[in-house]
C-alpha cells in the first residue's frame, strides 16, 4: 500500500489534514449551536453543552498525551476522524434522544483530538520568522474548506442528512488510509515536538491569558454563531450564505495582509489588534436585527475582520512564544488552561441563566472588561521588545 499511495511532505500533510477536518466541521459541527438553540430556544441548554464540551476536552487531554508520548501518531489521527464522524452521526440521527452532557462530552473528545494535532503539526512546520505568514495562509485554506462544508451541510441537513454523514465518512476514511501508508510526517513531527524535554515554567501572566482566551474562543464559535443566525432571520440558507460571503471578503483582505505580518512591528500592532478586538465585541452587543440589511452586513464584516486580525496576531505571538520554550508542553498547557476557563465560565453562565433572563448582547457587553487581560500577553521577552528586534539582537 505504501508504494502506491503518495507520501506527503510535513507541510502538505498538515494542510490536507486541516482542510479535510475543516470541511467536515462545516458539514455539521459548525451548525451544532444552531441545532441546539432550535431544539430548546433557551440559553441554558447551549451553555450546558459548551461547559461539557470543555470538560470532555480536559478528560481526553490526558489520554491524548499518553498516546502521543508513546508514539501512537497514526492512532491519534484516526481517532480525530472517528470522534468527528461519530459526533456527526449522533447529531444527525439521535440528537433528540441524546442528553446534552453526552453530546458535549463527544464534542470535547473531537475538539481535543483535532486541535491538539493541528497545533502540534503547525508548530512543527513553522519557524520564528514565518508564523504570521503561515497562519495567514492557514486561515485562507481553512476558510475556503470550511465554507464549502457549510454550503453543502446547509443544503442537505434537513432534506438528506445521510449525504452529510456519507461525505464525512468518505473524507475521514480517505485521510486515515493515507496516514496509515506513510511514516514520513510522523518522524518529522516527533523530532520537532520536543515532547521528551523537561517542562518549562509558564508565567502566571500567560496562564491568566489562557484561562480567559478559552471562553472568548467559544463565545466566538458558539454564541456568536447563534447571534448571526438571529440576524439572518433564523433562516439556515440565509445564514449559510452570509457566513460564506463574510469568509470570501475576509479571504480577499487577508490575502494581502498575511505576507507582511512577520515584517511589521509586533508590539504596536498587537496593541492595535487588541483594541480592534474590543471594538468588535462592542459591535456584537450593539448590532440588532432592526438595522437595515446593509448596516447589518457592514457590522458583521467589521466584527469578522477585527476578530480574524486579532486571532492572527495573537496566534503568531502564541507560536513565537512556544518556540522560546519547550514547544510541546507550552501547547498542551494552553489547551488545559483554556478548557478550564471554558468549564468555569460557561458553568457560571448556565447557573445565571437559570436564575434570571438576559440576552446574548448583554453577555457580550459583560465580557468587555476581560479583554484587558490580553494586554498581559503583549510582551515576548523580559526586555519588552517586539519579536523582530528580539531575533535581531
Amino acid at each position: 500500500m505504501s508504494s502506491v499511495l503518495p507520501k506527503l511532505a510535513p507541510a502538505s500533510y498538515f494542510t490536507v489534514f486541516s482542510a479535510i477536518h475543516s470541511f467536515v466541521i462545516g458539514l455539521l459541527p459548525f451548525y451544532l449551536p444552531i441545532l441546539i438553540w432550535q431544539q430548546y430556544q433557551q440559553l441554558a441548554p447551549l451553555t450546558t453543552f459548551i461547559a461539557w464540551t470543555g470538560a470532555g476536552y480536559i478528560m481526553a487531554l490526558w489520554g491524548w498525551h499518553q498516546l502521543f508520548i508513546r508514539g501512537y501518531w497514526r492512532t491519534l489521527v484516526t481517532l480525530s476522524f472517528v470522534f468527528e464522524v461519530g459526533l456527526i452521526y449522533v447529531a444527525l440521527f439521535h440528537a433528540a434522544s441524546t442528553h446534552l452532557i453526552i453530546l458535549g462530552l463527544l464534542n470535547g473528545l473531537f475538539n481535543c483530538s483535532y486541535w491538539m494535532l493541528q497545533r502540534i503539526l503547525f508548530n512543527s512546520i513553522s519557524g520564528r520568522n514565518d508564523t504570521g505568514r503561515l497562519f495567514g495562509n492557514l486561515q485562507l485554506i481553512l476558510g475556503l474548506s470550511l465554507k464549502l462544508g457549510i454550503l453543502i451541510g446547509g443544503y442537505f441537513m434537513q432534506s438528506q442528512p445521510w449525504v452529510i454523514f456519507t461525505l464525512s465518512l468518505i473524507a475521514g476514511l480517505g485521510f486515515c488510509i493515507l496516514t496509515l501508508s506513510s511514516l514520513t510526517t510522523q518522524h518529522f513531527v516527533y523530532k520537532q515536538s520536543d515532547h521528551s524535554q523537561p517542562k518549562s515554567v509558564i508565567s502566571i501572566r500567560d496562564k491568566i491569558v489562557f484561562l480567559v482566551d478559552g471562553p472568548f474562543l467559544y463565545l466566538e464559535s458558539y454564541l456568536w454563531v447563534v447571534s448571526i443566525f438571529h440576524l439572518t432571520n433564523n433562516d439556515t440558507s440565509q445564514f449559510s450564505l452570509t457566513v460564506i460571503a463574510l469568509s470570501l471578503s475576509l479571504g480577499l483582505i487577508f490575502y494581502f495582509i498575511k505576507n507582511t505580518i512577520d515584517k511589521q512591528p509586533q508590539y504596536r500592532l498587537y496593541q492595535v489588534a487588541t483594541l480592534l478586538y474590543l471594538g468588535g465585541w462592542l459591535m456584537r452587543g450593539w448590532i440588532s436585527a432592526d438595522w437595515s440589511g446593509f448596516a447589518i452586513g457592514l457590522g458583521l464584516l467589521s466584527i469578522a475582520f477585527a476578530t480574524a486580525l486579532f486571532r492572527l496576531y495573537f496566534n503568531k505571538r502564541f507560536y513565537d512564544k512556544a518556540k522560546q520554550q519547550a514547544n510541546y508542553h507550552y501547547l498542551i498547557s494552553k489547551s488545559l488552561y483554556s478548557q478550564l476557563g471554558i468549564v468555569v465560565f460557561f458553568t457560571g453562565l448556565t447557573v445565571l441563566s437559570n436564575l434570571t433572563s438576559f440576552s446574548l448582547s448583554q453577555v457580550y457587553w459583560a465580557v468587555l472588561p476581560l479583554i484587558a487581560v490580553y494586554v498581559l500577553y503583549q510582551q515576548i521577552d523580559h526586555n519588552d521588545k517586539p519579536i523582530d528586534k528580539c531575533i535581531a539582537s
